[in-house]
């Protein structure tokens, strides 16, 4: 069986993170680019808190990307917590200088509302030359949207694999917090539901030998209506739904976790769906380079399975944390030709409560993956 590009691989976390920071950047030859979302989510500056915390005369530059969600956005609540976020920011950067970049995620054409955030994600870096001189780039997606960080780190890996000749370290940073998930509600989008850019998987290109798909909805808690319509665009395609197979985080670090979201989904999964009990996954909630190993793997087996039928094409879509996402955004990306990520948007966020998510803040884990250079330079 082919191998996986991320195995072995290199994840960080908390205390592992900072010795990342300490170790790494010592050296006087690094420029890095920190590129994060401006946006209310607590947990926006963590990772550069610590980066800057660590090494206080590193060469960075930092992007920011302000995102436009449209006057009707649920987010437009929570607008404070965005302003206190730039405060520390720009404290926390002191004289350094914050290119920013406009990125707006809806259009509408006619009545008829229309994303584009993952389009105008990939054009963030638009050609090699716009990163060339760094050594290191670092993606912070605590605060970004998952159609923004998926094509914008989907483009930046397809640079660094065409240019670099995989020179350049690329980092994905996430300051993870169920409670704060749990405390953050979000409304499944009235807008259409497309696959990802860059990661259309060429489901939905015609083709005389359409080949069946294989679903994989990564599971969290209360996202009914997203699955419902993730459930209703891959039924609308003329490519025939072989199977589903329900993913669920397990091992977690809450141990009933996958349990509780079994209950909740129960009626869906099987007495709408007619799921069976041996088509459910679980993937590692806490190590996305293991949930990416495992999917990559079952999309393997089911090609191989279904050789006798022309193969198949196989559907992502991630309704958990966003840990568990780079683990999808890396099966996708692996297999870019008959593997796509499905997504719903959301309609804007709001908290149950601010308060108690600002106390929450300091209780987030920081996890990095180190998906190109040094490491895997033979």
């Amino acid at each position: 069986m082919e191998e996986n590009r991320w195995n072995p691989y290199v994840l960080l976390q908390n205390e592992t993170v900072t010795e990342l920071w300490k170790n790494h950047f010592q050296e006087q030859n690094k420029k890095v680019l920190f590129i994060l979302g401006k946006g209310f989510d607590v947990r926006m500056n963590l990772g550069i808190q610590s980066l800057i915390g660590v090494c206080p005369n590193i060469d960075l530059d930092c992007l920011l990307i302000e995102l436009d969600e449209g006057k009707d956005s649920r987010s437009h609540k929570l607008k404070d917590l965005v302003e206190e976020n730039v405060t520390e920011i720009t404290s926390i950067l002191k004289e350094r200088t914050i290119l920013r970049k406009d990125l707006k995620l809806w259009t509408t054409t006619g009545k008829k509302k229309v994303k584009i955030g993952d389009r105008e994600a990939s054009n963030i870096i638009e050609k090699y030359d716009d990163i060339k001189d760094y050594t290191d780039i670092i993606v912070d997606i605590s605060a970004l949207p998952r159609g923004v960080y998926f094509s914008l780190i989907g483009k930046l890996l397809a640079l660094i694999d065409k240019y670099s000749n995989n020179s350049q370290n690329l980092f994905v940073c996430i300051a993870e917090n169920a409670e704060i998930d749990g405390l953050t509600k979000e409304k499944a989008s009235e807008g259409d539901v497309n696959y990802l850019h860059g990661f259309g998987g060429g489901i939905e290109i015609s083709s005389e030998n359409d080949k069946p798909l294989v679903w994989f909805p990564i599971l969290g808690e209360e996202k009914l209506p997203h699955v419902r319509k993730a459930f209703g665009k891959i039924t609308e395609t003329k490519n025939r739904l072989y199977e589903i197979c329900p993913t669920f985080p397990f091992p977690s670090k809450d141990p009933r976790r996958s349990d509780s979201i079994l209950i909740e989904y129960h009626e869906l999964l099987f007495d709408e769906l007619g799921i069976e009990p041996q088509n459910i996954m679980y993937i590692s909630e806490r190590n996305p380079f293991e949930a990416y190993i495992q999917l990559s793997s079952a999309i393997k087996n089911y090609k191989k399975s279904l050789e006798i039928i022309n193969g198949c094409k196989a559907v992502l879509s991630n309704f958990s944390s966003k840990l568990l996402s780079i683990g999808t955004l890396l099966a996708a990306y692996e297999d870019r030709d008959d593997v796509g990520v499905l997504n719903v948007d959301s309609q804007g966020y709001d908290y149950v409560d601010k308060n108690e998510v600002k106390k929450l803040k300091s209780e987030s884990e920081l996890f990095v993956t180190w998906l190109t250079g040094e490491p895997y330079n033979d």
